[in-house]
């Protein structure tokens, strides 16, 4: 028998009543364009939201429509996507972009997961914000709020996903994954707040188990206390192949449009202070990020794609 989360109608009640009072306020939200949420969905991936609002505002002035995104040269979406870092998101959606320019939007998340570089989460963010389908979005903090209500915080895989299709607040499903993300963001979170949370007549993990704030209180208590540490050793950042490669990506991206750099040149240009690569491992570099869309090698001069 799959996990279940008990008086579910009452849980969606109280949560949706306090998504009301708190939601994090973010303009994809309100719009219910599916292209402001298709950008904020993939900057949302691998960043933190703080970075991604600034980041945002900038990127749908530069390009309004998934119309202008398509048209624009891969290259000037690089350029715009300065300071999100993971490069080869932006390659993904412009790919995306000129898919759904070409052919319209599908409507239901089923047919937007056939579009390369939209997964499953992006999808379900794109069908229930924009296209009100009841379909449930699972994330980390989505896991944590319905595995603690169910009493089974190991869930995952297709489990999970049952369960989030099965809580799904049908009438209201872009809120209802908004609420959910957001609480498992600011209430339930990995040290759970659950003097501040509104679900905890319902919640399985605290009725049946160890109240999850005695819990969180003995994890702190255990991470506070003095104990030698084992110093993990990490290899640098600086001076490896990821460090090199962002740097031929800024390099480039500084570039004015139409301007190149000379191969044999960027050894010494991306130094920055470290011992500059080969010429080998250069050429590697530049190769892979050809292949990835985010450079362009003609002979020896290199530029973002055009």
């Amino acid at each position: 028998m799959g996990a279940r989360i008990s008086s579910l109608t009452h849980v969606q009640r109280a949560l949706l009543a306090w998504h009301d009072a708190h939601a994090l306020q973010a303009p994809w939200r309100h719009s219910r364009d599916p292209y402001h949420a298709l950008v904020a969905a993939v900057m949302a991936q691998q960043t933190q939201m703080s970075r991604v609002l600034p980041s945002y505002e900038r990127f749908v002035a530069a390009f309004p429509s998934v119309e202008s995104l398509a048209a624009a040269s891969p290259g000037d979406v690089i350029r715009v996507w300065a300071g999100m870092g993971y490069n080869q998101r932006a390659v993904r959606l412009h790919r995306a972009a000129r898919r759904i320019a070409a052919h319209g939007w599908p409507r239901s998340a089923a047919l937007l997961t056939g579009i390369d570089g939209i997964g499953p989460f992006t999808a379900a963010i794109i069908a229930s914000f924009a296209f009100a389908e009841p379909v449930a979005c699972v994330d980390t903090n989505v896991r944590r709020v319905l595995g603690r209500l169910a009493g089974d915080e190991s869930i995952d895989g297709s489990r999970l996903q049952a369960l989030a299709d099965e809580s799904i607040a049908a009438d209201a499903p872009a809120s209802w994954n908004q609420a959910l993300m957001d609480y498992g963001a600011r209430v339930c979170t990995a040290r759970p707040k659950c003097g501040e949370c509104v679900l905890a007549s319902w919640c399985k993990s605290r009725r049946d188990a160890a109240p999850l704030a005695q819990v969180a209180e003995a994890r702190a208590a255990y991470d506070a206390a003095p104990r030698p540490r084992a110093k993990k050793r990490e290899a640098p950042f600086e001076g490896s192949a990821r460090y090199y490669r962002g740097r031929i990506v800024d390099l480039l991206r500084a570039l004015p449009p139409g301007e190149v750099v000379a191969l044999d040149a960027l050894p010494a240009l991306i130094a920055n202070g470290t011992p500059a690569p080969d010429a080998a491992l250069t050429g590697d570099l530049v190769a892979a990020l050809d292949r990835a869309g985010l450079a362009q090698v003609r002979g020896n001069a290199v530029s973002l794609p055009d």
